[in-house]
């Protein structure tokens, strides 16, 4: 009788958002041919999204998801006037930003924030996501003083998901010349990085990954071969 194959799997939540792998991995050899390589890597390195932090984006989603059904996603744009002519000048004008905000909450607060100056109309611009809790539009609107504010919710709609965010304010590369090279143009606050749950490691007889079915949003992923296999979930459960 054969034994029941063991599943290694990864879970990861963060606010509602809860993605999860679990595998049947196969071990590479010194011996294997080139087919027998390039069979297992689709096991080991599949080209999907995954449960853990493996790119900007996975990471990038994570501290998104951590805001939950209560954030929202801000563009601030400078008025003529107010237009920095450098990326020193902006960052310049975030970090006085930041303070002025503290200022006015009274406290630290979750934030993500990116510098863009490539896209749109192609003047520098802010995007910044808040909880809705410290900050409300026209709270933002008063504070900004620089231009003009628009929001949206983070998540838009049924269907939507942190990672569409996440893809959206990392579009940006840089250039050396609107953005200079090797600049971190998006970042967000510590306080995320230490909000962020460790990943879950465990074992389990099954593939099967459970996805409730009021989620708010979800997607899967499947790929196996005779060496193994590898499912990959997620899904944003529904707002309370």
């Amino acid at each position: 009788m054969s034994e029941t194959p063991i599943w290694y799997c990864v879970r990861q939540r963060a606010g509602p958002l809860v993605k999860e792998c679990r595998a049947l991995r196969p071990r590479l050899s010194p011996y294997d041919s080139p087919f027998e390589r390039v069979e297992k890597n689709k096991i080991l390195r599949p080209p999907r999204d995954s449960s853990v932090c493996r790119t900007r984006i996975d990471r990038l989603e994570l501290r998104l998801a951590l805001f939950g059904h209560e954030g929202s996603f801000y563009t601030l744009t400078f008025d003529e006037d107010h237009l920095p002519e450098t990326f020193h000048g902006v960052e310049l004008v975030w970090r006085a930003f930041l303070r002025q905000l503290r200022q006015w909450l009274g406290r630290s607060f979750d934030y993500v924030y990116t510098i863009e100056g490539r896209h749109g109309d192609h003047r520098y611009h802010f995007h910044l996501v808040l909880r809705d809790a410290d900050f409300s539009p026209a709270e933002l609107q008063h504070l900004w003083g620089r231009g003009w504010v628009d929001d949206e919710p983070l998540l838009r709609r049924p269907g939507d998901s942190f990672r569409r965010t996440a893809k959206y304010m990392l579009k940006e590369a840089t250039d050396g010349v609107v953005i200079p090279i090797g600049k971190r143009v998006c970042r967000w606050s510590r306080s995320l990085n230490q909000a962020l749950p460790a990943a879950e490691y465990f074992e389990a007889k099954s593939g099967v990954i459970r996805i409730p079915k009021d989620a708010m949003s979800r997607g899967q992923y499947q790929t196996g071969n005779q060496f193994g296999a590898y499912r990959y979930a997620w899904h944003i459960k529904a707002r309370r």
